[in-house]
């Protein structure tokens, strides 16, 4: 009876959008990454934590972000250990290796000059849009989600009131920026758009997924 629900077609349903959902995250941070105004703030954290301690020993990004996860999820496991699943699983094991693979593609593309500043900048827009809509695709498959979001979740159950949740995202967000900063990574206008606008944009996508999902009738929970 509790393996059923692991050999249904909501289930498969939901793994499929939740790895696609963390494929696009994994993807727009790359695209961050490669506009080099800065990258959203968790990720600016992990960069600096890199940079300080893991870069040191030959350790790629993705590697960084996928050890720092696992610690990350053990306070998860001990505070609230419904918000891991699949979901959590992906977000440590992909999005770091995502963000290498798309950082790469990107640096594929040979422009110079004026025409690389506009891309760069394109870029920002164009990363914070694919991290949001992946944000809300994974998290309404209600599988588990990442270590980072799961914090942020935890504190608005614990607050009794989960509409908090955007506000919370961004004052986690801004005690990332401050931390990465202190461990060397330097923040830009890309950062600090994300710490403002993380947390309503993925509130406005994740509804928007939900009811695309339903209207589709992909999604059936």
């Amino acid at each position: 009876m509790i393996l059923r629900k692991y050999f249904c077609r909501e289930y498969y349903l939901k793994a499929i959008l939740c790895i696609t959902g963390v494929f696009f995250v994994g993807i727009g941070v790359g695209f961050m990454r490669y506009a080099d105004f800065g990258i959203d703030p968790y990720m600016c954290f992990m960069n600096g934590l890199h940079l300080a301690v893991f870069k040191k020993f030959g350790l790629t990004f993705g590697a960084t972000f996928a050890i720092a996860n696992f610690f990350i999820l053990l306070i998860v496991f001990i505070l609230d250990r419904s918000k891991i699943g699949l979901g959590t699983i992906a977000a440590i094991a992909l999005t770091g290796y995502v963000s290498d693979w798309g950082l790469f593609l990107c640096n594929l593309i040979l422009i110079e000059g004026t025409a690389l500043y506009v891309l760069r900048v394109g870029m920002i827009a164009l990363g914070i849009l694919v991290i949001s809509i992946g944000s809300g695709m994974y998290f309404n498959t209600h599988v588990g989600v990442s270590p980072y979001d799961a914090t942020g979740l935890i504190i608005a159950n614990k607050m009794g009131n989960q509409n908090l949740y955007r506000w919370i995202r961004i004052g986690t967000d801004l005690i990332c920026i401050s931390i990465g900063f202190l461990m060397g990574n330097i923040p830009g206008v890309g950062t600090v758009i994300m710490a403002f606008f993380t947390g309503p944009l993925f509130a406005f996508f994740l509804f928007i997924s939900l009811v695309w999902g339903k209207n589709l009738k992909i999604i059936t929970w």
